[in-house]
């Protein structure tokens, strides 16, 4: 039987390990297809998607296009749905913050605390 203090050892040891999630997997699955590795981009979106299904979600049709890309080997599919979801990503962040500059300059949307006096 394992000491306490060796179990303390283990468990805090283990909570400092890194925490590797959903954003791993799908970093590991693009940086895989961009390299063209197709058993390595099918085992991040393996993981991906078991990690999805634990919490009760589902790919959307996007998900579902490079799991099928990939299930038929086809990583030139995979890759343009890919830059088509990053293009989108980068699109809905770029009018966020755009949002977010006309916020700070458009004082009736600023916070009360941060408006001055006329």
């Amino acid at each position: 039987m394992p000491s306490v203090s060796s179990t303390r050892r283990d468990l805090a040891s283990s909570s400092r390990a890194p925490k590797r999630g959903m954003a791993h997997d799908y970093r590991l699955m693009v940086d895989a297809v961009q390299a063209g590795d197709l058993a390595a981009a099918r085992k991040a979106y393996g993981r991906m998607m078991e990690r999805l299904s634990s919490v009760g979600v589902g790919a959307d049709d996007t998900l579902a296009k490079i799991g099928a890309s990939l299930r038929q080997g086809d990583l030139a599919t995979a890759k343009r749905v890919l830059d088509r979801l990053e293009s989108k990503a980068l699109r809905v962040l770029r009018g966020l913050r755009e949002h977010a500059d006309f916020a700070l300059t458009d004082p009736a949307l600023q916070p009360p605390s941060v408006r001055k006096p006329h």
